[in-house]
């Protein structure tokens, strides 16, 4: 028995080691990768027949990235600008507080705007509420007047969109101040040629029709200016409007004082230059001056 099993146990010992080894080997190759050449160290190759999926990158379009410059907050108008609303208010408020006391002048604003008849002093025949009414009107004025001037401004010379935009009480103040300065100075050039070529009654009455024509172009253009201020699309519109009611009161003023002053054919070569030295030429020049203005502010 052991002289048979000895060659079969030397045997299986032989084979044992034999699969021992093969075992190492495997395990070495697993732990040692294989190493592999570097391929396409010079880029991709170019793209054969229809194989696109390998075009270059400076073949592929590039998206341009949009630049712009940072947001700037501007008022757009007088109705988002708060001086310009202030404004707006206190002359509501200054016109409702005045129109109690001073019914009596409104009530014959009619008489003063188109009668040539009377003789009494402008504020010798009112009271001072009545004087009061009158500033609160002339102011109402002087204030829709610069509104309607920026909306003209804007329509008229649209180079000037940017500035006046970007600060619109400023240029709202300055118009109404152009505005009011404008109709003082008419008001003391009547008083002077009044004094010059009239009687005191005459010239008394002129004026009276002069102050009434402002007050009422005021009233009328109130809702012309809410409407543009409301409805920035109407500018064209209600600008021409503003215009023709200025043309019509001052249409109004001139013919009462033609029905003051005429007396006979001589009288109509004073009142053509009158025209032309009174009514014409200073508005424009007003106007031109003012658009001046408004470019260096």
């Amino acid at each position: 028995m052991p002289t048979h099993n000895t060659p079969h146990i030397t045997d299986t010992t032989s084979t044992t080691a034999a699969h021992t080894a093969a075992a190492t080997t495997a395990r070495d190759t697993i732990i040692a990768p294989a190493k592999h050449k570097a391929q396409y160290l010079s880029g991709f190759p170019e793209p054969q027949g229809n194989d696109t999926t390998t075009a270059r990158m400076a073949q592929m379009p590039v998206m341009e990235v949009p630049k712009g410059a940072n947001a700037r907050t501007h008022n757009t108008s007088p109705l988002h600008d708060t001086g310009s609303m202030i404004m707006l208010l206190l002359s509501c408020l200054f016109l409702m507080t005045s129109y109690r006391l001073g019914r009596s002048y409104i009530a014959n604003l009619g008489h003063y705007l188109f009668s040539p008849k009377g003789s009494d002093d402008l504020f010798a025949e009112h009271t001072s509420n009545d004087a009061r009414i009158i500033i609160a009107m002339i102011a109402n004025t002087c204030l829709m007047g610069g509104i309607m001037l920026y909306y003209g401004l804007l329509w008229y010379n649209p180079s000037l969109t940017v500035a006046l935009q970007a600060s619109v009480f400023k240029h709202v103040l300055t118009l109404t101040l152009a505005m009011a300065t404008f109709v003082t100075l008419q008001l003391l050039l009547y008083r002077l040629l009044g004094f010059t070529f009239a009687t005191e009654n005459l010239t008394n009455m002129w004026v009276q029709g002069f102050l009434a024509s402002q007050a009422v172009l005021g009233l009328l253009l109130f809702p012309v200016a809410v409407i543009t201020l409301v409805f920035p699309s109407t500018i064209k519109m209600m600008v021409t409007t503003a215009v023709v009611l200025y043309i019509l009161g001052r249409i109004v003023f001139i013919s009462k004082g033609f029905r003051i002053f005429f007396n006979n054919l001589s009288s109509s070569i004073y009142f053509i230059l009158y025209l032309c030295a009174v009514e014409i030429v200073p508005p424009l020049l007003a106007l031109a001056g003012t658009v001046y203005v408004c470019t260096i502010l």
